[in-house]
């Protein structure tokens, strides 16, 4: 009987927490809030961890004036103390929760009501990793200078030049060794093949040796610059599924068996790790989120590298992390060839425009809510060198990589509806087949300026998975905008 009671209670416990069919561990989630103002904004997806008990979130807001939260009667005060303000609040999924945030941004603190919603995002599912999008890992800056380290036995020599990305620098060194420095701190040694490691190194230094041609690749983004330096036979894992890519390399090395799938950053097969002699693990941010993972991963004495190609402003500083990856596989000629290729793309468009075109990009989620871009988003750069306008929300920026906002239908309408074009983002949600499946998601879209002039445009799906081919994507951009073509590579008019 006891027993029985047992049983009963933990299931009371689930069903009240919303995670009753979700196993412990750690998940990214995606979040929408809705009420104040509709000038805040919680970065998404976030971190949720899921507990026998129930499940509770790391939630970071967009701005630092937040002093404490009130969830189910009970205060909750920041976790962090320089920033945007961070709460760790029990939460529960798949469903609308009443929350409270007190904000000392006005002359008064105020304490306001907000709704929120927590939604786990299953393995793969479009927006958890997608470049254009958000990516929940918040890294601290490290040393923006990014001087290079002075290691014993070698010679610092120079320091590669670099013309848009500012996350990062390669550091060269005597006998071919290089170090590439990140500003999140991390700074990785890469050791000639047949080179031993230098002694007494910084213990901080982590070693990456050449040649690292087992590698398992978590950062989905990361496919399509290995793609264009023809190096995707260096990956033996994914950590997407098959049937999630769109880059034809990708699947094509899973198909001959010469690629296979890895597990989710947060949950890796490691003995398929070990089967596969795996020698470097590419992750994106959303690793910092599962310490225990990294732990393992350091454990089997597996070199980390944590890419934040998605932290570059520039949308040619994204291209430029190639550079990177040459340097990691041995292919620094394609890399710089690959990347003179998008540069050229991009400044050919110089003198070009500007055509007095104001652009939305967005989606629609399943709660019926916008999701679209952040005024600081670097999609906004792209529009911008196309020849357009790129409108946005009137919400703080904030100072993170996330750039996609969730905003009412109501806000959206506000600033989008005299755009002259407008994008649907199909590499977040699935796109209307047509105008008229627009208007039936919403009867706002009816009034839209772009809708009665037929001027809307959705992404391609594979969108995400090209970072790489940001000059590509200009290009298109140009071509949308001038009015020169109406389907191009990565957009497609709606009709």
């Amino acid at each position: 009987m006891r027993l029985r009671l047992g049983f009963i209670l933990i299931a009371m416990i689930f069903a009240l927490t919303g995670c009753g069919h979700t196993p412990p561990g750690e998940y990214a989630a995606s979040v929408v809030l809705s009420g104040g103002s509709g000038r805040a904004t919680v970065e998404s997806p976030c971190c949720v961890t899921v507990t026998d008990t129930g499940a509770e979130a790391l939630i970071r807001w967009s701005s630092p004036n937040y002093d404490y939260m009130i969830v189910n009667g009970e205060k909750y005060l920041p976790v962090n103390t320089e920033g945007n303000s961070e709460f760790r609040i029990p939460v529960e999924l798949d469903k609308d929760m009443s929350v409270q945030a007190d904000t000392v941004a006005m002359s008064t603190p105020h304490l306001i009501d907000y709704t929120i919603h927590f939604k786990l995002l299953s393995e793969g599912e479009k927006g958890s990793e997608d470049p254009v999008a958000a990516e929940a890992g918040h890294v601290p800056e490290g040393d923006t200078d990014m001087e290079p380290p002075v290691i014993s036995g070698i010679d610092h020599i120079k320091t590669d030049e670099l013309k848009y990305a500012e996350c990062f620098k390669i550091h060269r060194y005597s006998e071919d060794y290089a170090v590439i420095q990140v500003n999140d701190g991390r700074n990785y040694l890469i050791i000639p093949e047949g080179k031993d490691t230098p002694e007494n190194i910084d213990p901080g230094i982590i070693v990456i040796k050449k040649p690292a041609d087992h590698i398992y690749l978590v950062s989905s983004g990361v496919m399509c610059q290995f793609d264009a330096l023809g190096a995707v036979s260096d990956i033996v894992l994914s950590g997407l599924e098959r049937d999630k890519w769109y880059i034809a390399s990708a699947i094509d090395a899973m198909d001959k068996g010469e690629m296979e799938y890895g597990g989710k950053y947060s949950a890796p097969d490691y003995e398929k790790i070990l089967d596969k002699n795996v020698d470097l693990v590419i992750e994106n941010t959303m690793i910092l989120h599962t310490p225990k993972v990294l732990q393992k991963l350091s454990e089997l004495s597996l070199p980390v590298f944590i890419d934040r190609c998605n932290y570059e402003s520039d949308p040619l500083g994204r291209c430029e992390w190639i550079k990177v990856y040459g340097v990691i596989t041995g292919h620094e000629e394609e890399a710089e060839k690959a990347f003179l290729s998008q540069e050229n793309l991009s400044k050919a468009l110089e003198g070009k425009g500007p055509y007095d075109k104001k652009v939305v990009i967005f989606s629609m989620n399943s709660d019926h809510m916008i999701s679209t871009k952040k005024k600081n988003d670097y999609f906004s750069k792209m529009v911008e060198i196309a020849g357009g306008t790129c409108l946005s929300p009137d919400v703080d920026p904030g100072d993170s990589a996330s750039s996609q906002v969730t905003i009412s239908t109501e806000a959206f309408y506000e600033y989008a509806t005299d755009a002259d074009i407008i994008i649907y983002n199909a590499a977040i949600e699935d796109a209307p087949e047509s105008l008229e499946a627009l208007k039936e998601l919403d009867t706002i879209f009816e009034d839209f300026k772009a809708v009665k002039e037929g001027n809307v445009y959705c992404t391609d799906k594979s969108l995400y998975q090209f970072a790489q081919k940001n000059g590509t994507i200009i290009d298109n951009l140009n071509k949308v905008i001038s009015g020169e073509e109406e389907d191009t590579e990565f957009f497609h008019k709606l009709r």
